[in-house]
């Protein structure tokens, strides 16, 4: 089915309408009742999008699954949710954030304006005024990088067409957490196990190990994702630790609840992200308003994960997505 989409626009496909009128939840239900079938593939696509299986689209699900490749190699949902050879195999020596702290070097830090979030983006004439709260720039050209629902908080004049309105109210995002169990070492190797967990009960029901490749500490990440997620997101850090180390003790054994210090992260309470990974398209918002996710408005460009091609929802899409309207503005400057 996924092989079928064009992944520039899968609400063209003959069946478009049909699988966008339906959930992952209703498929699953209808195609896969088996409980073990139902299991795995639902912790799988939570451990993706950091939804439940009902709340999205199934031609949005499919048209993310083609997506995990490029121009040659068509997506599948094996590659999506693999480590060897799959979507989770790397991490960046240094953290993910050394990509921006590079891109920054690049761009040159004063050219950078720091606790200035974008209030209001105003054409006038020829001309863009972009303004925070305290300063503004004007600009030929701007590009909104941002995912929708996140967009959508800016004020734009002249008001945006009604269709990117409506996308970008009907797009949320995910709902997601990652915990960090932090120890002197990493035990679990030493009983042979990798740290992979999939499991269907529990605060943590994906984990990876994470620690450093020369086992100086362990580090343990679990997934918090979904119902669990805006469960936890109304307890605390320590009733969250808790949950967690009796999940963790339940998997790898009493010497997980040894754990040094935590490191919590909740996406859903972060002012710039309101969640994570992606924002996600529930039945019927890409046949009526996906177009909307890459349409230019005059010299306003929309990049962002969510508008790639490919690896929609990955860093790799974003990048994508920015090349993408590098390449427009360079058509119109």
């Amino acid at each position: 089915m996924a092989a079928e989409l064009d992944v520039d626009a899968p609400w063209n496909h003959s069946r478009s309408i049909e699988w966008d009128s339906e959930t992952v939840q209703s498929w699953l239900n209808r195609e896969a009742p088996h409980p073990d079938a139902q299991f795995l593939l639902s912790e799988a696509l939570k451990s993706v999008f950091s939804t439940e299986p009902w709340e999205q689209s199934l031609l949005y699900t499919l048209a993310y699954i083609a997506a995990a490749g490029n121009a040659i190699t068509r997506g599948t949902f094996e590659r999506l949710i693999d480590v060897v050879g799959g979507a989770q195999e790397q991490r960046i020596v240094g953290g993910s954030q050394l990509l921006a702290i590079k891109l920054a070097e690049n761009i040159g830090i004063n050219n950078i304006l720091f606790e200035a979030p974008v209030q209001s983006i105003e054409l006038k004439g020829e001309t863009y005024l972009v303004s925070s709260n305290n300063q503004s720039v004007l600009a030929k050209h701007v590009v909104v990088a941002m995912s929708p629902p996140l967009a959508s908080r800016i004020s734009y004049y002249p008001l945006l067409s009604a269709a990117r309105d409506h996308l970008t109210q009907r797009m949320p995002m995910g709902s997601i957490g990652k915990a960090f169990a932090i120890y002197a070492t990493p035990f679990w190797r030493e009983a042979g196990l990798n740290g992979q967990v999939a499991s269907d009960t529990g605060a943590v029901r994906i984990t990876f190990d994470s620690s450093p490749d020369d086992g100086s500490f362990g580090a343990m990440m679990g997934f918090i994702e979904a119902d669990e997620m805006r469960r936890l997101d109304q307890l605390s850090e320590p009733q969250i630790t808790k949950e967690i180390t009796e999940d963790l003790v339940r998997y790898f054994g009493p010497k997980a609840a040894n754990v040094l210090t935590w490191v919590i992260q909740r996406w859903d309470l972060e002012q710039f992200s309101r969640g994570g990974p992606v924002a996600y398209a529930p039945p019927g918002v890409l046949t009526a308003y996906g177009t909307s996710l890459k349409a230019q408005h005059g010299k306003l460009h929309f990049a962002g994960t969510e508008s790639a091609s490919y690896w929609a929802g990955f860093m790799d899409g974003a990048i994508q997505s920015g090349v993408r309207v590098a390449a427009e503005i360079l058509m119109n400057f």
